[in-house]
């Protein structure tokens, strides 16, 4: 989301404008992913889908960026002969921006032919960059003009996503890249080393996101809480204590944090600033067996995790937790599958991300023997996922009977509000549109498991409306 939020601010810098569906569209960019295996299925299926609308539209542009990008580069110009460029996500974005410049001005040339021009035999004269982005740069061998570095630098790190009739997010990378290289991940073969942004340069972006209306900001990084300031050195926990003294009126979420790195300080920040820091970690077990981590390479126990769940507890009042969990990993018995249904259990998460064992390419669990089913797998997850909503419908009904500060975000489909609480609950709640893009107080009447629905006790238009300055 970072990463297609930076690039939609980019083109629209560059004179382009957004549009609600493929058949407005004269360049289509495709941001990959590489996590699960159905990511990989799900972009092949689209691409078959864009074919005609290649064939109305000749001069359209279609590129596949991201982290699928930067593996199957060559299958994929080999594969879709209609494919305008690919770009991985390893390749360096400034570059890449400087093409993509190139693209907006060839798009230019063509649609002006192509309006004033009936085409001869179907032949259209415009010669077609290269497709392929990387070796197109550096066959030009051009020089980057400063201000396309600038923005280059400025669109790697995000930008803001705001659809219409919804509260503005902003999504700040403040790391790319992985050096932890879990056995089941392909982050690292994608998007290289982890390589950390200036910490001043990030207190900016968000400084400037805040400015233009942005009320939620989220800090991303394959590891968040490993973040150094290369020039000077300061760790995750300055970076947020810098971010929460900025002014305005907005809260700050981040994702996501290893176990092993997660530190005291972090965790004080948080507490020190509940107004700004959202009280919620996302915070992946991955599995409860300690065998099964260590084959996972995750470098802590179960033991240890629990350990530091029960600090996250003890320092951030009224946390809420999430976390990912695999199951079916290769050589997982049955009895440690149980282990991770008692984690489960034990720990009672608000909210989880669960999913069977998805096998990459190029990890090394991919070489890993396999015994256990798709059947037994898929009974696994199935039995687990009841573990996980029992959990979170008891996390959620602790808050039955309290008020909550939230954020409203959209009207939703039924009719209601829907916002969000700092521990990144879903509420929802009856209330004027006004109040979408604004911090609400609202009593929970109730909680289901994906929900909690509450009433609306105090917002801006009240407070407005008190002081006569309500319409």
């Amino acid at each position: 989301m970072a990463d297609s939020a930076g690039i939609a601010s980019f083109l629209e810098g560059l004179g382009c404008v957004q549009v609600e569906s493929e058949s407005q569209a004269d360049l289509i960019i495709i941001n990959t992913c590489a996590i699960r295996e159905k990511a990989e299925q799900k972009l092949y299926s689209y691409l078959g889908e864009l074919v005609d609308f290649k064939k109305n539209l000749p001069y359209l542009k279609i590129g596949i960026i991201g982290c699928v990008a930067s593996y199957r580069k060559q299958e994929m110009l080999k594969r879709f002969e209609y494919i305008s460029f690919v770009s991985g996500a390893r390749d360096e974005r400034t570059t890449f921006l400087t093409y993509l410049a190139d693209v907006i001005v060839q798009l230019q040339t063509e649609k002006q032919f192509f309006s004033a021009t009936a085409l001869v035999d179907d032949v259209a004269t415009v010669v077609p960059l290269e497709r392929d982005v990387k070796a197109a740069m550096s066959e030009r061998n051009a020089i980057i003009p400063a201000r396309l570095i600038k923005e280059g630098s400025q669109a790697a790190m995000g930008g803001t996503l705001a659809p219409v009739g919804e509260v503005k997010r902003s999504f700040i990378n403040i790391t790319t890249g992985c050096n932890n290289y879990c056995t089941f991940c392909i982050v690292p073969f994608t998007r290289g080393k982890e390589t950390s942004y200036p910490l001043e340069d990030i207190v900016l972006r968000v400084t400037h996101e805040v400015a233009a209306g942005a009320k939620e900001i989220t800090l991303i990084g394959q590891n968040v809480n490993s973040y150094t300031c290369p020039e000077t050195g300061a760790r995750f926990a300055a970076l947020l204590e810098a971010v929460a003294q900025i002014p305005g009126e907005f809260w700050v979420r981040y994702v996501s944090p290893h176990p092993k790195d997660m530190t005291r300080d972090v965790l004080e920040a948080m507490a020190r600033y509940p107004e700004k820091l959202c009280a919620w970690c996302h915070f992946p077990l991955q599995s409860g067996s300690s065998r099964i981590l260590e084959l996972m390479n995750r470098t802590y126990t179960k033991e240890e995790y629990l350990a530091q769940v029960a600090l996250i507890r003890a320092l951030v009042p009224g946390v809420s937790l999430s976390t990912d969990i695999i199951v079916g990993f290769p050589g997982e018995t049955h009895e440690e599958y149980l282990e991770t249904r008692e984690v489960s259990a034990q720990v009672g998460f608000d909210m989880a991300y669960s999913f069977v064992y998805s096998r990459r390419k190029y990890t090394k669990a991919y070489s890993m023997g396999d015994t256990c089913s798709a059947e037994e797998k898929a009974g696994r997850l199935a039995d687990l996922q009841e573990v996980l909503r029992a959990g979170s419908l008891v996390a959620a009904q602790r808050y039955v009977g309290k008020n909550l500060r939230v954020l409203v975000e959209k009207r939703g489909a039924n009719g209601k509000l829907l916002a969000r609480s700092s521990g990144n609950h879903r509420v929802v709640f009856d209330g004027d549109a006004l109040l979408i893009g604004t911090f609400v107080e609202v009593h929970v009447v109730e909680a289901g498991q994906s929900e909690l629905r509450g009433e609306l006790i105090s917002s801006p238009l009240m407070i407005f409306s008190e002081h006569g300055l309500a319409a």
